[in-house]
């Protein structure tokens, strides 16, 4: 990549994409820490009322309709010695830092008592029922149980120092519990004891705060979870609008879209988050925290170190990104005309709209994580990958045959489209991508009826594979060509107003995930409420599981139906949904040629190079369907040729680029050690 094209066009270094890159992966792993983490937090560590965490994450999302374009507008009315996107990667991410530290510095909603520690007893240890002071009626689903501590008493068990007795793993020492029947017998039924035993745990074994104290706990759940998504906002919209200020070049921008996008996928370590956070109870229960409290104190833990580490990470940006595009006018918006703005410019509102039909494709990351957990593990990742003390070594294959499909088509795929826009209209790669990525999709729901409910075969691990990675390069692709396009439509804006837009449309790339996030989760909770998997029956399935059920065959495989349906035909839907608005899209690649040619020359004081073609206007209405089924028809016989063509020419420029940076930086380090 130099730094000049044809004389006249100025782009990036290969040392400041780098930078670039990372800085967008610590920030990637920053949104994946609060967007996969922070709700289980809410809920399940520190007991936040369900209700209250709804009206959170829902009011939350409205006020990110209004929060993103006022972002954006703020970001294009800066005017700095470095431009307008690079003073805020300069100095937003420590603040971003602090703000995503603070929503898990809660204090707990509910606090537990001696009654939340407790263990069901072991059938065969039952004595007869004894009706004493220690009894403790218990109503569950309309019928009453006797609950009775098998130890004689309800207080947990203390040390000779006075501490809560550990056993050798350092856990509490529960209280084990015997449940009898409303006719003074044992129950029986072992999955539903341990779920009269939840129940009571949930209604007995907390004390919960009120007034006051309640209402300062939720007060701040709530305002420092829409201060983080403010702040991360401020930096969200320049790090992807500073895309189109570092080059000038059509070429290189979709390239650094390109690996943004692919790079944005590494954030997804960020998902691990809650997985990871349980294994630091050990620090704090060590130091006489009892289950809850040192549950809490290991997600702060890790939330710091986490946070942390990303932020630098996020930094770099800042520090290495430089802009070179600059409109000649100074002339800038309001609010309320930036709000006109986007909807009045037509490429950009037909991908806004694109792109909320194309919202249940985030179901793919919603579900996917319950998915895995439940379809796969049943729920507990340790027995099930250690059969005996061994690793099984067949499921890891397996699924590593399923991840392989689904990053390779999401990572690995998109790095082709910056060539393929070299040789294909992006329109048509766009509702190319959109139509044929619904098969796939459609497919996955399609394969697992046929496999009645069973893929977990090897047969069945490499066809999902392949269908994954066909799903997940559509989905990598739009991602790609819709940053690419937002980009194109600044231009657009640049040339006819004199004002580059660039905070406020890719405001708009910001809103469309946070608003998809929200639909796809109305999608999810809707379905889930059919089936019946939520509250009590998720109990229910948990305790089943821990008795050797086995979820792909539980409730008559409803569930696990469900899952599948969620991230097949959803997402097929809305894939064809989203080719609807740009069939006739206001912006081909001539028209923007001719218009990226202008602006270069008027900003230069030079002359267009070659000659531009005049634009043409696009057909009319009544052609749109015969040109999208032509669209698929001529690319469906050029595209396999093609990614063959440039696969070796793409591996080949990325390895230049490593080695390139590779031996400037040791050249870099080994001047610095001759000084």
């Amino acid at each position: 990549m130099s730094n000049q094209n044809n004389g006249t066009v100025a782009t990036y270094t290969k040392k400041e994409l780098a930078g670039y890159l990372t800085g967008l992966a610590g920030q990637n792993i920053i949104y994946n820490i609060i967007a996969t983490g922070l709700a289980f937090y809410f809920q399940s560590v520190i007991f936040l009322p369900a209700i209250a965490c709804s009206l959170i994450f829902a009011l939350a999302r409205v006020w990110d309709a209004v929060n993103d374009p006022m972002m954006g507008t703020i970001v294009d009315k800066t005017r700095t010695k470095w431009g307008k996107c690079k003073p805020y990667l300069l100095f937003v991410p420590a603040i971003i830092m602090v703000t995503t530290i603070l929503p898990f510095i809660n204090n707990m909603y509910a606090e537990p008592n001696d009654l939340h520690e407790v263990a069901l007893q072991e059938q065969n240890a039952y004595v007869a029922f004894v009706d004493s002071d220690l009894v403790k009626e218990f109503e569950y689903d309309g019928v009453k149980y006797y609950m009775i501590p098998a130890g004689g008493s309800w207080e947990l068990q203390k040390d000779a120092s006075g501490k809560t007795l550990m056993d050798e793993d350092g856990n509490i020492v529960k209280t084990k519990v015997m449940i009898y029947t409303e006719d003074k017998q044992p129950l029986a039924d072992t999955a539903l004891a341990e779920t009269v035993l939840q129940e009571f745990q949930s209604e007995e074994g907390f004390v919960k705060k009120t007034g006051g104290k309640a209402a300062i706990i939720i007060a701040w759940a709530a305002i420092s979870y829409v201060l983080w998504g403010m702040t991360y906002t401020i930096g969200d919209i320049p790090l992807w609008g500073v895309t189109s200020l570092m080059t000038e070049s059509q070429q290189d921008r979709a390239k650094a879209l390109t690996l943004a996008r692919a790079v944005a996928n590494v954030g997804m370590i960020g998902t691990l988050f809650t997985m990871i956070a349980p294994a630091f109870q050990g620090i704090f229960k060590g130091r006489g925290m009892d289950e809850a409290h040192s549950l809490r104190a290991a997600y702060i833990l890790l939330a710091i170190v986490m946070t942390v580490f990303a932020s630098v990470l996020f930094q770099v940006a800042g520090l290495s990104v430089k802009e070179k595009v600059a409109a000649k006018s100074e002339k800038t918006y309001t609010i309320k005309e930036n709000f006109k703005i986007m909807f009045g410019n037509k490429p950009f509102r037909q991908i806004l709209i694109s792109g909320i039909l194309r919202s249940p494709i985030q179901l793919l990351a919603i579900v996917a994580m319950t998915l895995v957990m439940y379809y796969f593990f049943n729920n507990d990742i340790g027995r099930t990958l250690f059969v005996d003390g061994a690793l099984n070594i067949g499921l890891v294959l397996k699924i590593l045959i399923l991840v392989v499909g689904l990053f390779g088509g999401m990572i690995g795929f998109p790095l082709f489209v910056p060539k393929l826009i070299t040789k294909f209209e992006k329109k048509k790669l766009y509702n190319f991508f959109s139509l044929i990525g619904a098969i796939p999709f459609a497919l996955i729901f399609g394969f697992f009826l046929i496999s009645k409910g069973n893929v977990l075969t090897w047969v069945g691990m490499a066809v999902m594979s392949v269908l994954f990675f066909m799903a997940a390069a559509s989905m990598g692709s739009l991602n790609v060509l819709q940053s690419v396009m937002i980009a194109d439509c600044v231009d657009y804006e640049e040339y006819y107003t004199g004002v580059r837009p660039d905070g406020v449309f890719f405001s708009g790339q910001s809103f469309i995930t946070k608003l998809s996030a929200g639909i796809a989760s109305l999608i999810s909770g809707a379905v889930y409420a059919i089936v019946g998997f939520s509250d009590k029956n998720v109990a229910l399935l948990n305790n089943a599981l821990i008795n050797g059920s086995d979820f792909k065959t539980y409730n008559d495989g409803k569930y696990a139906a469900a899952m599948f349906f969620l991230i097949s035909i959803p997402p097929a839907v809305g894939m064809v949904l989203a080719a609807m608005p740009t069939l006739r899209y206001a912006l081909p690649d001539k028209e923007h040629k001719r218009i990226l040619a202008e602006l270069i020359s008027k900003r230069h004081g030079t002359e267009v190079a070659g000659e531009v073609p005049a634009y043409e206007e696009p057909a009319p209405v009544e052609e749109a369907q015969a040109e999208v089924i032509t669209t698929v028809e001529e690319t469906v016989e050029t595209v396999a040729d093609e990614i063959a063509d440039t696969a070796g020419e793409v591996v080949e420029e990325a390895t230049d680029v490593v080695s390139d940076v590779v031996e400037d930086t040791v050249d870099d380090v080994d001047g610095k050690t001759e000084d």
